[in-house]
């Protein structure tokens, strides 16, 4: 990644241009480490020196190991955010259904919590959209840690600076940039003559429009951690460098090692006197040498114990080992086939330690989401009413349809839990799309009983009209007879 950040920005103030520097400075510090994460995810980490010569075939052997990618996707699979759900209840507003569709939220969900796992924290930003491009009013755009950054507020527990470049699909040139602060957004563009201050936008918010997401936050790190720590990269070094030395064992002592005793160099030679290529020898299944002219004594050939691959095998599996104890993974999930799989206790142990750091997770990110869905209301309509609104997520344990239903079947049965709540939707894992049809069709079938009960009543009291009607009708009758007999 290539790309060259804007040093001078014209039209800025002082305090403005000593606030933009000192971003920039902690962006380039430490962007070189969220580089090497990169490679690390992406499989492209540089073999480091062993501490010995490699053989000139071992420029041509690439080694990738995908088990940092593996730690990632492990867990960012099970962070998943299936929608949003109001606080009181309700069906979701017109305009929360809107900010999701035209951002496609849920899509950009995936993204900032894989990237926050990468680099330890990502940025999600609520930008006003541009009417002439045809965007929308609230446009929520995620700039990745290793082109933005910010300044955490300890007192607050929120950002109250931050930094985002906007830049190109393949990560080459700078399209544009955003500094915030409280109470104000400046808008960066370059043109012909340089950088300079495009727009400014001020409002009374006691946040500023970026929230951060980040990876097991604490007081020291509130920009959280990497999944790809040391441990993880360290780990993977070691098992580039096991899979280096069986490859070249493969190439070059496959085949077992021979000797020959009592043999001249013109026995391997051809017949122009040059020399066999040893390659040749090696791999050659019948070895004819003639007997020594001068002696008269036979050659005699002897092979050497071939190499194995088991010291190779043993360190590999070794490492596989640690990595998915650093990781929270079965070490079955490594590729790595051993003589004692694991049991189901062990899997069930390190699944649940994934479980649990996936519920870590809805907590420092869901509370992020709801300031930015509430900033994305305001945006797109300031006239309307906020929704409160919060993060509807998958279970992380990912349990089987049949084993939710009944559990749920039996606490709904036990009158713990009433047919119609959203915890028991929770626990049925159903959908956003799923909620809602259920949503309408109870308020459609509460609406039908409460027009039956109505007819019901207007029915009972006809009936209880006629009914007294006939009592007072019937004395009438009878003395009307009686005083004509």
């Amino acid at each position: 990644m290539s790309l060259t950040f804007p040093n001078t920005i014209s039209g800025m103030s002082s305090q403005e241009t000593i606030l933009y520097r000192k971003l920039l400075t902690r962006l380039i510090k430490k962007r070189r480490r969220n580089d090497l994460r990169a490679k690390y995810m992406n499989g492209r980490n540089e073999l480091h020196d062993i501490g010995y010569a490699l053989p000139p075939i071992a420029n041509d052997i690439n080694i990738v190991v995908g088990w940092p990618a593996k730690a990632i996707e492990a867990l960012a699979n099970r962070v998943v955010m299936d929608g949003l759900m109001a606080d009181d209840g309700t069906d979701l507003s017109e305009q929360v259904e809107r900010v999701m569709d035209v951002n496609d939220l849920l899509s950009v969900a995936d993204s900032v919590h894989t990237d926050a796992l990468i680099h330890s924290c990502s940025f999600v930003a609520v930008l006003a959209g541009d009417p002439a491009l045809s965007e929308p009013e609230a446009i929520v755009q995620e700039f990745t840690a290793d082109v933005a950054t910010g300044l955490w507020d300890k007192r607050r527990h929120r950002l109250c600076a931050a930094l985002l470049f906007d830049v190109s699909d393949d990560y080459e040139t700078v399209a544009g940039a955003y500094l915030m602060a409280y109470g104000r957004t400046i808008v960066i563009e370059p043109d012909e003559h340089g950088w300079h201050v495009a727009a400014r936008f001020d409002d009374d918010m006691d946040r500023i429009p970026c929230e951060l997401f980040a990876f097991q936050p604490d007081e020291r790190r509130p920009f959280g951690r990497s999944r790809i720590s040391r441990t993880v990269m360290s780990l993977t070094d070691s098992a580039v460098r096991t899979f280096l030395r069986s490859e070249l064992q493969a190439e070059l002592y496959s085949v077992p090692p021979r000797y020959v005793l009592g043999a001249s160099e013109d026995m391997f030679s051809d017949k122009n006197g040059n020399l066999v290529p040893r390659w040749r020898l090696m791999l050659d299944q019948m070895l004819i040498l003639p007997r020594d002219s001068a002696s008269g004594e036979v050659p005699q050939v002897g092979q050497f114990t071939q190499y194995s691959f088991e010291p190779h095998s043993a360190q590999l599996r070794q490492t596989a080992t640690m990595f998915a104890s650093a990781t929270s993974l079965p070490p079955d999930a490594m590729g790595v086939l051993t003589d004692n799989p694991s049991s189901a206790e062990a899997i069930d142990k390190a699944t649940k330690e994934l479980c649990l750091l996936a519920e870590k997770c809805h907590k420092w990110f869901g509370r992020a989401w709801r300031h930015v869905i509430s900033r994305a209301q305001l945006a797109s309509g300031p006239d309307g009413d906020i929704q409160a609104v919060r993060p509807q997520w998958r279970n992380p344990s990912t349990p089987s349809r049949a084993a939710a239903a009944d559990a749920a079947v039996k606490l709904v049965q036990a009158n713990i839990l009433p047919a119609d709540s959203e915890v028991t939707y929770d626990m049925l894992d159903l959908s956003d799309e799923q909620r809602r049809i259920l949503r309408m069709e109870q308020r459609s079938k509460r609406s039908q009983e409460r027009i039956d009960q109505l007819r019901s009543a207007r029915t009972q009291g006809q009936r209880e009209e006629v009914a007294d009607g006939s009592q007072y009708a019937a004395p009438a009758r009878a003395s009307a007879s009686s005083s004509g007999s």
